[in-house]
C-alpha cells in the first residue's frame, strides 16, 4: 500500500469512527437536538421562535461557514433506538442537509431542508451494515431479526450534524477508486518528481511587485508554496494567476475556507469584466443559481462583439530601458572612472572649457589634484618645466644629463631655434641625402633626376647589366665541368667536328675521345655544353660593353653601387618631391653635412623621446628652461613622480587648477553625452515622466489582456457551434465524437435553463455532456474544499488550483483538489493559526497544508506589506515574527498609528469591567456617528460579552449588516482587517492584587501566533486598552506569555515614540513629497521604482527624483 493509500485511508477511518458524544449516535432533545415538529412534511419552512439551543446552533454554523466553509447545520427524520454490545443508542435516522436563517424582522428562526434525505451513515457503521430500508418501520424490523430490541419515535429534529464529514468521506473513497493518482497528488506526498508541462501567459491583470512576480515565475516551473505574510498582496498574486492561466485558455480552481477570500478575488476578476467566466460558491450552490449563472454567461458570450485584441508590450520594453539606465547609473565606472551621481555632485555644467582628448580618469585626477594642490601652496610652478619632463621612468640626474648632452649637441649644429618637429624632418632629409652617396662616394646628382636623360640611359643599362650578371651566374657552372680552359677558336673548332653526321667519321671520333679526356660528361651532352660555354663568353664581352658605357656617362661599374643608386632613385621617386627638389638645389657641401649631421640629429631626437615632452618651440631654450627648473624638481621629486602623463598633459593645456579640474570634467562629460546621449539629458522630471508611461502602458495592457481573455473564450464558444454546424462527411471520427458530445451537452443546458424547478444537480451537470460547455463558460471556480468534495466529480480537471489562506486548512482538506489540477499553488501564512480538527482520533496528527506542502515543494515569501499605512502597526509582527522582512509604505501625515490606554481595571469574575466601559464608550461613539470601521477583539469571550452588555441594543443592532466590523474573542480572530483596531486585554490582577498570567488560548501551543494575527488586522489605528504593563510580567518559558510580555514592551515604546515616516536611506522626506537622491543604489530594478512610484503616489505622495 502506497503512502498516499495509507494516509487516506487512515483520514477516511478517523471521520467515521463512533463518538458516543456524537449527535448521530445519541439525539438527546434539547440538549444537542431540538425538536421543530411531530411528522415530516415536504418542502415546508419551518419557522421556530428564537430559544437558547437555537441561537448556540446557529452561531456554531455560521461560524463554521465564515471558518472553513464548511455547513454544520441539519435536519433529521425519525429516531431509531437500540441496545448494542452493552450500549444504548438513540440515533437520528435520516438526515438532510438544511438552512437556518434569523428574521430580523420578527426574531424567529426559518429552517428549511435543501437536499433529499440519506440514511444515518453511523448507523450503517455501528452494526456493520451495508444497507437499511429507508422507510423506519422496516429499518427496525430488520433490527429486530438481529436481535436487537428496538423502538422508534417519529419526529423532526434539527442539530449541527456535521454532515461535511460524510461529504468528505465520499470524496476520500473517490480519490481511491480513481485509476490512478495524480502526479500532483504523488509529489504532495514526495512519491513523485514529474511535473507535468505548463505554461503561464506573460500579460498580468493586475500590477505586481517584485516579489509577487518571483512568486508567478516559480508558479511557471513547479508546484509552490506561497508564503504570504499579512497585507502582502496574496489576492494580487492569485488573481494575476488566475489571468495568466485563462490568457493560455486553461482552467483555474481557487479554494479556500473562508468566503470573504474567495469574495475578494471574484471582486478583482470584476473589475476586468471576467467574472463572467467565474462560478463563485463558498458553502452552498444551489443547482437553480448555478444554471442561472451558466445561462448568464451563455448569453453575454453570445452578445459579444468580435473583436482583435492585440495585447502589446510596450510597458515591459520601457521598464527593461529603465532597467538599463538604473544599470548605467549604478555602473561605478561610467564617467570618467567614476558613477553618474558622483560625477553630477562635482561636475558644473555651465563652465566652458576646453575640450581633453588625453586626460586622466577622475579617481586619478582627484587623487593627484592633492599632490598638485600641496606643490602650489609650496609655492613650485606646477604649469612649468617640469611637465615636459619623463620623471616617471627617469631620475632628474640622468634627465639633467640628458639636458647637458642635448644643449651641446645644438650648439655643435649650431642650430639654436630648432624645435622638435624640425629635428624630425631633418632627419628625414638627412636620410634622404645619403642617398646620394655610397661609401661616402658623391654620385652624380643628375642621376636622381625623375626623367633625366642620364636617368633614364642608367636605368636601361642597369637593367641589361642585372639580366647579364644573372645569365653569368647561370653558365658559370658550365666552367666547372671541364678541366681545361678553352679559346673561342677551340670551342667552334670542336662543335663543328661534333656536328658531323656521319657515324664513321675518324676527325669526329679523334675529338670525341680528345674531350672524353677533360670531362665526365656522356658524349651525348658534350656538343650542349660546348654551346654553353661559347655563350658564356659571348655574356663577358657583353658585360664589357655595358661597363664601357657606363663609364662613358661617368657612372660606377660596380653592381653594388649600382643597386644603390638604382634603390635611391625609386625611393627618391617615392618621397616629398619638394623635399627631393630642396636637396637637389643644394650645393654638394650642404649635402654632405647634412648627410653627416644624421647621427647627432638621431642622438637629439632620442633624447627628447625617451626624457622630455617638449612643445613645438626651439629646444634650446625648452632645455635651458629645464636646466634651471631641476633643482627644484629635486627637492620635490617624489610628489612630482606621483603625478601621470595624462594630468601633466592636462596641465599643459591649462592654466590653472581650478581651470584644468573644469576641462578634466567637462571632457569626461562629453565623452559620455557622445557615447549615451539620452542617458547624459536624464533629468529627475524626464525620469518621472517614463515611469508615469510604464504605469500608464500598463494599466492599458491590462485591460487589453482581460479584453482578450474574453475573446478567446467567444472564440471557443462559436468554434464549438461552427463544429455542431459542419457535416459530418468533413470531419474526422474524433471530431464526429466531439460533435456527438457536443450536441447532447447543449441539449442538457438548453433543457436546464428552459426549467423553473426540480433543476439538475451541479455534479449531475459536470458529469454530464454538459460539462464540455461548462469548461467554456465557467472555467474559473471559487469555493470552498466542502463544495469541491460535494460538487465536483473526481475526474473533472483543472489546470491550477490554488489554495488560499493554507495554514488554516488541514491537508486530508486538500488531496481532492490536488486529484484533480496539473498544477498546484499552496498560499498562507505559517505565523497563522493552524486548522481546527473535527472527528479526528486523538492519536492521529494531521498538518496543515502549507506546513505539509513547504517541506515538498519550492517555497516563496511576499515581502510588500500594504495593508498598514504606518510602519507601527506592523511592526510587532513584522520584529517577532517576520524577522523584519517586511517592507512597508508609510502614508504622509498619519495620525498617532498606535493608542496605549493604562487603565487600573481589577479582573473579576473572568471580566475587566473598567476596560468594557472605556471600549464601549468608544464604540458607541464611532456608532453615533456612523463611524462604521472596526473590529473589537477582546482577549477572552467573557471580557467581550462584558463589552457588548454596555452597548445598547439599538446601537448593536446598527452593527448587524456591516461587513466592514468584526467582533471577536482573540481565538476567532483570523483573515479580518479594519480601519480602526480595538483591542481590550481584560486580564489584570484581581482583588488581592495578584496576577495569574493564565490568557486562556495564550498559553496554549502556538497560543503566540494569536498575537501575530492579532497585531496585523489594523490598517490605520490600533487602540490597546489593558490594566497590566511589562512590569507586571517576568521573563517566561510559555512562548504566549513571554510574547504578550514583548507585546507590553512593544507598546510602551511606542507609546513614547514620535510620530514620523521611515524611509530607507537615500530617500528624503519634504513635506509631502518623497525625493529620490540615488535611483539607482536604492532600487535594484526598474520594476521595483515603479512598484515604489505607484505605491506612494496612491498613498498620496509625490515622487520627485534628483540626478
Amino acid at each position: 500500500m502506497t503512502v498516499i493509500r495509507q494516509q487516506i485511508n487512515e483520514w477516511r477511518e478517523g471521520l467515521l469512527t463512533p463518538n458516543k458524544n456524537d449527535v448521530l449516535l445519541n439525539l438527546l432533545p434539547n440538549e444537542n437536538a431540538f425538536s421543530i415538529d411531530t411528522f415530516y412534511q415536504e418542502d415546508k419552512i419551518f419557522s421556530i421562535n428564537e430559544n437558547p439551543f437555537l441561537k448556540k446552533v446557529f452561531k456554531q454554523h455560521q461560524t463554521s461557514i465564515k471558518e472553513s466553509g464548511s455547513p454544520i447545520f441539519g435536519i433529521a427524520n425519525g429516531k431509531i433506538s437500540f441496545e448494542f454490545e452493552n450500549q444504548t443508542f438513540q440515533m437520528p435516522f435520516l438526515l438532510a442537509d438544511a438552512s437556518i436563517h434569523r428574521n430580523r424582522f420578527n426574531g424567529r428562526f426559518e429552517i428549511k431542508q435543501t437536499e433529499d434525505f440519506y440514511i444515518n451513515p453511523l448507523l450503517l457503521i455501528t452494526l456493520s451494515l451495508n444497507e437499511i430500508s429507508s422507510e423506519i418501520e422496516e429499518a427496525a424490523q430488520h433490527l429486530e431479526e438481529l436481535g436487537l430490541k428496538t423502538t422508534i419515535e417519529n419526529g423532526i429534529w434539527v442539530a449541527n450534524f456535521h454532515p461535511h464529514r460524510f461529504v468528505l468521506q465520499k470524496e476520500f473513497d473517490a480519490i481511491l477508486d480513481a485509476p490512478q493518482f495524480s502526479e500532483s497528488l504523488k509529489s504532495l506526498f514526495g512519491e513523485s518528481r514529474e511535473i507535468e508541462e505548463f505554461s503561464l501567459s506573460d500579460h498580468y491583470l493586475f500590477p505586481s511587485d517584485v516579489s509577487q512576480q518571483v512568486a508567478i515565475e516559480k508558479v511557471n516551473d513547479n508546484h509552490t508554496v506561497i508564503q504570504g505574510p499579512p497585507g502582502t498582496g496574496k489576492s494580487q498574486v492569485i488573481a494575476n494567476l488566475i489571468g495568466k492561466v485563462l490568457g493560455e485558455n486553461k482552467s483555474a480552481l481557487l479554494v479556500a475556507e473562508k468566503s470573504v477570500a474567495l469574495q475578494v478575488i471574484y471582486d478583482k476578476m470584476k473589475d476586468k469584466n471576467l467574472h463572467h467566466f467565474c462560478v463563485f460558491y463558498h458553502h452552498e450552490l444551489k443547482a437553480k443559481q448555478f444554471i442561472r449563472s451558466l445561462q448568464s454567461t451563455w448569453n453575454f458570450i453570445e452578445g459579444l462583439q468580435v473583436k482583435q485584441i492585440m495585447v502589446g508590450e510596450q510597458s515591459e520594453l520601457l521598464e527593461q530601458s529603465l532597467d538599463l539606465t538604473l544599470a548605467r547609473l549604478r555602473q561605478e565606472d561610467l564617467i570618467g572612472g567614476i558613477s553618474f551621481s558622483e560625477f553630477k555632485s562635482k561636475y558644473n555644467s555651465q563652465e566652458e572649457t576646453v575640450y581633453l582628448t588625453k586626460k586622466p580618469t577622475l579617481p586619478t585626477w582627484e587623487k593627484e589634484k592633492i599632490v598638485l594642490e600641496t606643490l602650489n601652496k609650496n609655492d613650485f610652478p606646477i604649469s612649468g618645466s617640469w611637465l615636459q619632463l619623463n620623471i616617471s621612468q627617469y631620475a632628474i640626474s640622468d634627465i639633467q644629463h640628458a639636458a647637458e648632452k642635448t644643449i651641446q649637441n645644438l650648439k655643435s649644429l649650431k642650430e639654436r631655434e630648432i624645435t622638435p618637429s624640425d629635428i624630425e624632418y631633418k632627419i628625414k632629409l638627412s636620410g634622404l641625402a645619403s642617398l646620394f652617396y655610397h661609401d661616402d662616394q658623391v654620385l652624380p646628382i643628375s642621376v636622381f633626376e625623375n626623367e633625366s636623360k642620364l636617368q633614364k640611359q642608367f636605368l636601361k643599362l642597369y637593367n641589361s647589366f642585372k639580366t647579364l650578371i644573372e645569365k653569368e651566374a647561370i653558365l658559370k657552372a658550365e666552367e666547372g665541368l671541364w678541366d681545361k680552359s678553352f679559346s673561342l677558336t677551340e670551342l667552334n673548332e670542336y662543335i663543328l667536328a661534333l656536328s658531323s653526321n656521319n657515324k664513321f667519321s675518324y676527325k669526329s671520333w679523334m675529338t670525341r675521345n680528345k674531350l672524353s679526356k677533360f670531362t665526365h660528361l656522356s658524349m651525348l651532352d658534350t656538343k650542349k655544353a660546348l654551346e654553353n660555354l661559347v655563350e658564356l663568353n659571348s655574356v663577358k664581352r657583353e658585360l664589357i660593353t655595358t661597363k664601357d658605357k657606363l663609364r662613358k656617362l661617368k657612372l660606377p661599374d660596380e653592381i653594388a653601387v649600382l643597386d644603390h643608386i638604382n634603390y635611391a632613385i625609386n625611393r627618391i621617386n617615392s618621397a616629398d618631391k619638394n623635399d627631393i627638389q630642396l636637396l637637389v638645389e643644394m650645393s654638394k657641401n650642404e649635402r654632405l653635412e647634412l648627410k653627416n649631421s644624421s647621427q647627432i640629429l638621431g642622438e637629439i631626437h632620442h633624447t627628447l623621446r625617451h626624457y622630455f615632452t617638449l612643445k613645438e618651440a626651439p629646444i634650446f631654450s625648452q632645455l635651458k628652461s629645464i636646466e634651471k627648473e631641476i633643482p627644484l624638481m629635486i627637492e620635490n621629486t617624489s610628489r612630482l613622480k606621483e603625478i601621470s602623463n595624462e594630468t601633466k598633459n592636462v596641465l599643459q593645456e591649462t592654466r590653472s587648477l581650478k581651470e584644468a579640474n573644469s576641462a578634466i570634467y567637462n571632457s569626461h562629460w562629453k565623452d559620455f553625452k557622445g557615447q549615451f546621449p539620452t542617458l547624459a539629458e536624464i533629468t529627475g522630471e524626464k525620469l518621472n515622466q517614463r515611469i508615469m508611461d510604464i504605469i500608464q502602458s500598463f494599466n492599458e495592457e491590462s485591460e487589453s489582456f482581460g479584453e482578450s481573455i474574453t475573446q478567446e473564450i467567444k472564440r471557443k464558444f462559436e468554434q464549438f457551434h461552427t463544429l455542431l454546424q459542419t457535416p459530418a462527411s468533413k470531419l474526422n471520427e474524433e471530431e464526429k465524437e466531439l460533435k456527438k458530445d457536443l450536441r447532447k451537452g447543449k441539449s442538457i443546458l438548453v433543457k436546464a435553463f428552459d426549467k423553473k424547478r426540480v433543476f439538475p444537480s451541479v455534479r449531475e451537470l459536470l458529469e454530464s455532456e454538459a460539462r464540455l460547455w461548462i469548461q467554456v463558460l465557467h472555467p474559473v471556480v471559487l469555493c470552498s474544499p466542502y463544495s469541491v468534495a460535494k460538487s465536483l466529480p473526481i475526474d473533472y480537471q483543472f489546470d491550477l488550483a490554488v489554495f488560499d489562506e493554507a495554514s488554516q486548512i488541514p491537508l486530508s482538506h486538500i488531496v481532492g483538489t490536488v486529484q484533480r489540477s496539473k498544477r498546484i499553488v499552496i498560499s498562507g501564512d505559517q505565523q497563522q493559526m493552524a486548522p481546527q480538527f473535527y472527528f479526528q482520533k486523538k492519536t492521529l496528527h494531521q498538518a496543515d497544508a502549507l506546513h505539509h506542502a513547504s517541506f515538498y515543494w519550492e517555497n516563496v515569501i511576499l515581502t510588500h506589506h500594504y495593508r498598514s499605512v504606518h510602519p507601527s502597526l506592523i511592526a510587532f509582527s513584522n520584529q517577532y515574527f517576520y524577522e523584519n522582512q517586511l517592507k512597508t509604505f508609510p502614508t504622509p501625515n498619519p495620525q498617532k498609528p498606535i493608542e496605549l490606554i493604562t487603565t487600573d481595571g481589577i479582573f473579576d469574575e473572568r471580566s475587566n469591567e473598567k476596560e468594557a466601559d472605556i471600549v464601549s464608550k468608544i464604540i458607541i461613539n464611532k456608532i453615533k456617528n456612523a463611524v462604521f470601521d472596526f473590529g473589537l477583539v477582546a482577549f477572552s469571550q467573557t471580557q467581550l460579552k462584558a463589552i457588548l452588555e454596555k452597548i445598547p441594543t439599538n446601537y448593536l443592532d446598527q452593527l448587524e449588516d456591516k461587513d466592514s466590523i468584526f467582533i471577536q474573542s482573540l481565538e476567532n480572530v483570523q483573515g479580518d482587517q479594519c480601519e480602526h483596531l480595538l483591542i481590550s486585554l481584560g486580564y489584570a490582577k484581581d482583588l488581592n492584587g495578584d496576577f495569574h498570567k493564565r490568557f486562556g488560548p495564550l498559553n496554549q501551543e502556538q497560543g503566540h501566533r494569536r498575537l501575530n494575527v492579532l497585531m496585523s488586522r489594523a490598517i490605520s489605528k490600533i487602540t490597546f486598552v489593558r490594566s497590566v504593563t511589562s512590569a507586571d510580567f517576568s521573563i517566561s518559558n510559555n512562548e504566549g506569555v513571554e510574547s504578550i510580555r514583548k507585546l507590553m514592551l512593544f507598546l510602551e515604546q511606542e507609546e513614547n515614540t514620535e510620530i514620523e515616516s521611515s524611509f530607507k536611506d537615500g530617500i528624503e522626506r519634504k513635506e509631502n513629497s518623497l525625493l529620490i537622491k540615488d535611483i539607482a543604489s536604492i532600487f535594484k530594478s526598474g520594476h521595483e521604482v515603479v512598484d515604489f512610484y505607484r505605491t506612494a503616489v496612491s498613498r498620496e505622495w509625490k515622487v520627485e527624483f534628483a540626478l
